[in-house]
Order: structure tokens, then sequence, then C-alpha cells
């Protein structure tokens, strides 16, 4: 199997999106410009001189110039990308290939994509439930639990309204109030920001949120579509919205409105 050692400054991107874009397990966090707003310095494996399989490396270098594997920031998790079978034998290979001079570190991907022997990595497998929307929606929301009804029923009876478009700015404003300000939720803030825009750019993705009758933002939810899947990336709910079930409200909407399709998004909590 080929696979080589590619370094950030040398990667086709056009190649590599392509790989990212049509791969059987492709992610809107492989791409390129998601992985520059977040992991900021990273390389890359890929087999075949046409990519048709890639596995990003975000790294860091600690005090003494030593490489490692580390999870990025706002990247759940990462994977071999491949436009062929996932054997293991393919994603072993990839773990194998990883250059000596990373000397350890550690990185969650998708289950597909890690390996039977990880050697001198911690990989750890991505979790998380996806709720499947092509069904009615009675028949998705059926076998929801009590309490997401008695969130709901809150909600109404505060009286809260849809906020169906929020510019980026505001949806990190009000996240920077929820989470609070300094250390890293500084760098998180600018982060959010250059990858909404780049969503919208591209017409991917849009910010919704939940308000009261006189205007304050409650909750709020940035939502991504990539690769048959809806992918809350960013979200936020104040004191008072979870006393409102505001979120809960938020994520019904989102149900409702795409019942019936062919996608597939994050179970809420």
């Amino acid at each position: 199997m080929d696979i080589r050692f590619i370094p950030q400054e040398e990667i086709d991107k056009q190649l590599y999106n392509s790989c990212v874009h049509y791969a059987t397990n492709g992610s809107l966090y492989g791409y390129d410009w998601y992985l520059n707003a977040t992991a900021k310095e990273w390389d890359l494996l890929v087999e075949g001189d046409n990519y048709v399989s890639a596995m990003p490396l975000p790294k860091r270098r600690n005090w003494l110039g030593r490489t490692y594997l580390t999870q990025p920031t706002l990247v759940p998790d990462l994977a071999v990308y491949s436009v062929k079978p996932l054997s293991p034998k393919r994603i072993q290979a990839f773990w194998d290939a990883i250059p000596e001079s990373y000397r350890g570190g550690n990185l969650t991907v998708e289950p597909a994509s890690v390996p039977g022997h990880s050697g001198r990595f911690t990989v750890t497998a991505a979790r998380g439930e996806a709720l499947f929307l092509n069904q009615s929606y009675e028949e998705i929301t059926d076998a929801f639990p009590p309490g997401y009804y008695d969130r709901m029923a809150r909600a109404e009876a505060a009286d809260l309204l849809p906020v169906p478009v929020l510019k980026p700015e505001a949806f990190a404003e009000f996240w920077l109030s929820v989470h609070g300000s300094g250390g890293e939720n500084e760098w998180k803030f600018h982060a959010m920001q250059r990858i909404m825009y780049q969503i919208l750019h591209r017409s991917w993705g849009n910010a919704t949120g939940v308000q009261t009758r006189d205007g304050e933002l409650l909750a709020v939810s940035f939502n991504a579509y990539s690769h048959g899947r809806v992918f809350p990336l960013f979200r936020a709910e104040s004191a008072r919205g979870a006393d409102a079930g505001a979120m809960t409200l938020l994520y019904d909407t989102l149900l409702r409105s795409h019942a019936g399709r062919s996608l597939k998004v994050e179970l809420l909590p």
C-alpha cells in the first residue's frame, strides 16, 4: 500500500478536499479550511497519487521541540478518509505509517478508523448517537423520554419564538456571554466565527436561535449540512433559556422542518 507523508505546506488542497468530500466516511471536520481554523498545524498521510485515502495529523510541539498528535479544539473526531473500503488492514497501515518524529499523543477518530494496534498513540473512538430523520416527525419523537416533552411544555408556556437567522457575530457574542470570556474561550470565540463564515460562504449551514417575545435571546445553534448529516457545530443556552426549555424547542424546530428527509443528526442529550 503506497502511503506517503506530506507536510502541511505541500498538501494539494483540491485532491485532499475531494477525498474528504467523496469518502464513505467523509465529515465536515476533515476539510482543510476547517482544520486550518482549528488545528492550525497539521500534516497528512495519503494513499496513491490521487489521494484516494487520507489521514490528517494535527500536531503540537512541546518545549523540547518534540512533535505529538493532538486533538484540535472544536473537532469532535477525525478519520482515515477513504473512497476505498475501510478494511482493518488499510486503517492499520495508516497508523503504522505515521513518522517516528511523532513521538506519541492522542486522537479521537470515528469508530471505523480505530486501529487494531495503536502503538505509541492513544486512540479514542468517537461516541454519540445519530438520529435518522427519514420518518415523520411523530415517528422520530415517539420514543423520546418524558423529560423532552416536559421541556417542550415549558417552552410553550414561556411563549418563545424561533429566530431563523442570526449573524455569526451575534451568535458568537451570545456564546461568549454564556460560557464566559478569557482563556481558551477567547480563542473559540474567534475560531467559531471563522468557521461559520466559511460555511455560510458555501451555503452549507445557518445560525438559528430562540428568543422571548421582548427579544431576549435564550438559545442558539449553528447547524452545518454535509455528508448527509446535520452538524450542530456550536450551541449555547442561557440559564433562563434552560429553565424555559429553549434549547429543546430549538432542536424540536429542526426535527419538524427536516422530518422525512434523508439526513441524520446528533441526538440531543
